[in-house]
C-alpha cells in the first residue's frame, strides 16, 4: 500500500507519528536514480506497462494491477530488439523491435526506512517514506514530487497491519496513492504518455469550410512531421524518418488532391519545397529498408551463402553514415526551416473570406466526397485494365493512385461512420500491400545489382559475396512475381459489387445521381 503525505504534512512529521505509536528501528537509504523508457510512440505505456532502469535492473511495472518483473540489464536500454530474453522482454511488443527506448523521465529518491516490530521484535510490517524529485531528460525541466508512505505487511500479522492502516489513515489522514510515481511524475513535468500519433486523430465537422477544415489536417501532419525531426538528425531509430517521410507525402497529396481549396499561387512554393524534402529523405530511408530487412535477406538463402553477405552489410551502413550526414545538414538548412516556419504562418492564419479558390467556402465533406469519388472510379478502370502481360509500370502507377485514395479516406476519415469506412480502408490497405510488396521487391533486387557492380568496382567484395547476392537478387525477383501472380485476386476483391456498393453508399451521398452510376 502506497499513501501520498500532501504539502503542508511534512515527512518528518509522519515518520515522529509513526515511531510514537509503534515499535520502530529507523533506517537512511542511499538515494537512487530510476530512470523511466518508453519508444517515441509509447509501446511499452500502450502495451500496459511502465519500464525502468535501475543499476543494473530492467524492470516493468504493470498498470493493470502493480505487479513488478525484472530482469538483469547492465547497461541502458538501446534498440528493444537488442534487449536479451527475459521476463521483461516478453512483455513489450514485437512490433517495437525497430524502435529505440528513449528516457522519458529521471527520478532521484531518497528514502527513510522503517521496521515495525512488535514486543518480542519480531517483523509486523517494513515502512518506507520517500522523497522525490523528478526530471525531464529531454528538456532539463525539474519538479519536486509529493512524499510517499509505502507499507508492507509481514506474513501472520494482518491484525498489526489493520492498526497500522487505522493509524495511517484516520490519525495521520493520509490517502492512498491514486497513481504510479512515475506517471505522476511526468504529469508534474507537463508530459502526457501516449500523447504522440503518426496520423490524425481529429474529429471533423462535415459542414464546415473546406480551406478551415483542410488547414486543420495540414497543422497536424505538421506537427507530426517536427515532432520527428529530431529523432531524424540523430538517427535514434528509422521509425522517426519513416513517421517524417509520411507526413511529408500525405502534405503533398493533400496539396494536389484538394488544389482548389486554396489560391493555387499561394501554395505553388509549398508543393516545391515538400517535394525538396522528400527528395533529400530518400537515399536514408532506402538504406534504412535494406538494412532492416539484411537478416530476411540472410536468412532466405542457404546456410552456406547467408554468412557471405555480411560485407554488403557492412557496405550499406558506410553509406548509411555518409548519406544521414547528408540528412542532417539538410534539416539543418536555412531551406528547411524557411520551409516549416513560413507554412506554418500559412496554416496559423485565418481563412480569407471570400477566397479566390473554388473549393475554399465549400462544405469539406462535399469537397472530399467528390475527389474519393474520382479517385475510386480511376484505381477501378486501371486496375481493370492491367492484364498477365501489363508492364510493372501500370502497377507502380496503379500503387500511386491507391496511395492518395488511401489518404484522403485516412485524413478524413472522421467525416464518415466509424463502421462504414473502416472495412473499406482494410480492404484498399490489402491491395496496397500486394502492389507494394510487388514494387519494392523489383526496386531492391535493382538496387542491389548497382550495389554489387558498385562493390566489385571498389574491391569492396569477394567472389563469395557477389555469389551470394546474385542469388538474393534471384531469389527477391521470385517472390516479386509470386506477388504479381496474387494481384489479380486481390485486386478483384477490391472491384467485387459488394465491395463498390459500400463505396457508394458512403462517398456518392452527396453527388449526383448520374455520377453514381
Amino acid at each position: 500500500m502506497e499513501y501520498l503525505i500532501p504539502d503542508g504534512v511534512s515527512a518528518a512529521a509522519v515518520e515522529g507519528e509513526i515511531l510514537a505509536r509503534l515499535n520502530c528501528h529507523p533506517e537512511t537509504v542511499d538515494p537512487v536514480e530510476t530512470i523511466y523508457y518508453d519508444t517515441f510512440d509509447w509501446a511499452v505505456y500502450g502495451a500496459g506497462g511502465l519500464l525502468w532502469h535501475r543499476g543494473g535492473t530492467l524492470g516493468w511495472l504493470s498498470l493493470r494491477d502493480g505487479a513488478s518483473l525484472t530482469q538483469p540489464l547492465e547497461e541502458p536500454p538501446g534498440m528493444v530488439g537488442d534487449l536479451g530474453p527475459g521476463d521483461v522482454r516478453a512483455r513489450i511488443p514485437a512490433a517495437a523491435d525497430i524502435r529505440r527506448l528513449l528516457p522519458v523521465v529521471r527520478i532521484r529518491t531518497r528514502t527513510r526506512m522503517l521496521r515495525g516490530a512488535d514486543e518480542t521484535a519480531n517483523t509486523v510490517a517494513h515502512l518506507a517514506i520517500t522523497s522525490h524529485r523528478a526530471e525531464d531528460p529531454a528538456t532539463g525541466r525539474t519538479a519536486r514530487l509529493p512524499a510517499r508512505l509505502r507499507i508492507q505487511g509481514a506474513a501472520d500479522h494482518d491484525d498489526d497491519l489493520d492498526r497500522l492502516v487505522v493509524l495511517v489513515e484516520g490519525r495521520l489522514g493520509l490517502e492512498p496513492a491514486a497513481m504510479p510515481l512515475p506517471l505522476e511524475a511526468l504529469a508534474a513535468l507537463g508530459r502526457s504518455p501516449g500523447g504522440y500519433a503518426s496520423k490524425p486523430m481529429i474529429p471533423l465537422d462535415p459542414r464546415a469550410r473546406a480551406d478551415a477544415v483542410v488547414k486543420q489536417v495540414l497543422r497536424e501532419l505538421l506537427d507530426i512531421l517536427e515532432a520527428n525531426v529530431a529523432g531524424a538528425r540523430a538517427n535514434w531509430d528509422s521509425e522517426f524518418l519513416h513517421d517524417l517521410r509520411v507526413a511529408t507525402r500525405r502534405t503533398r497529396s493533400v496539396l494536389t488532391q484538394l488544389e482548389d481549396v486554396f489560391p493555387r499561387e499561394r501554395i505553388g512554393g509549398f508543393r516545391d519545397g515538400f517535394a525538396w524534402l522528400q527528395q533529400v529523405t530518400g537515399p536514408v530511408r532506402d538504406l534504412d529498408v535494406y538494412l532492416l530487412a539484411f537478416d530476411g535477406y540472410r536468412a532466405s538463402l542457404p546456410p552456406s551463402l547467408g554468412p557471405k553477405l555480411e560485407p554488403l552489410r557492412a557496405f550499406l551502413r558506410t553509406r548509411h553514415e555518409a548519406a544521414h550526414a547528408e540528412l542532417a545538414a539538410a534539416l539543418d538548412s536555412g531551406r528547411f526551416k524557411d520551409l516549416v516556419r513560413d507554412w506554418r504562418d500559412v496554416l496559423e492564419a485565418p481563412a480569407a473570406s471570400p477566397s479566390a479558390a473554388a473549393d475554399a467556402a465549400r462544405p469539406i465533406k462535399r469537397v472530399v466526397d467528390a475527389r474519393i469519388r474520382r479517385l475510386a472510379k480511376r484505381v477501378r478502370r486501371e486496375g481493370r485494365a492491367i492484364q498477365a502481360d501489363s508492364p510493372p509500370t501500370q502497377l507502380h502507377a496503379l500503387r500511386k493512385r491507391c496511395k492518395k485514395l488511401r489518404y484522403l479516406m485516412e485524413l478524413f476519415k472522421s467525416l464518415y461512420p466509424d463502421a462504414a469506412i473502416k472495412p473499406i480502408i482494410k480492404q484498399l490497405k490489402v491491395l496496397l500491400d500486394q502492389l507494394g510488396t510487388f514494387q519494392d521487391l523489383a526496386v531492391q533486387a535493382e538496387h542491389l545489382e548497382d550495389i554489387a557492380e558498385q562493390m566489385y568496382a571498389a574491391g569492396e567484395a569477394a567472389p563469395g559475396t557477389l555469389l551470394a547476392m546474385g542469388a538474393l537478387v534471384g531469389s527477391l525477383l521470385e517472390r516479386q512475381m509470386r506477388a504479381r501472380d496474387g494481384f489479380a485476386e486481390v485486386f478483384a476483391a477490391f472491384d467485387d459489387p459488394g465491395q463498390w456498393a459500400r463505396y457508394r453508399a458512403l462517398f456518392w451521398a452527396s453527388g449526383s445521381k448520374r455520377k453514381g452510376r
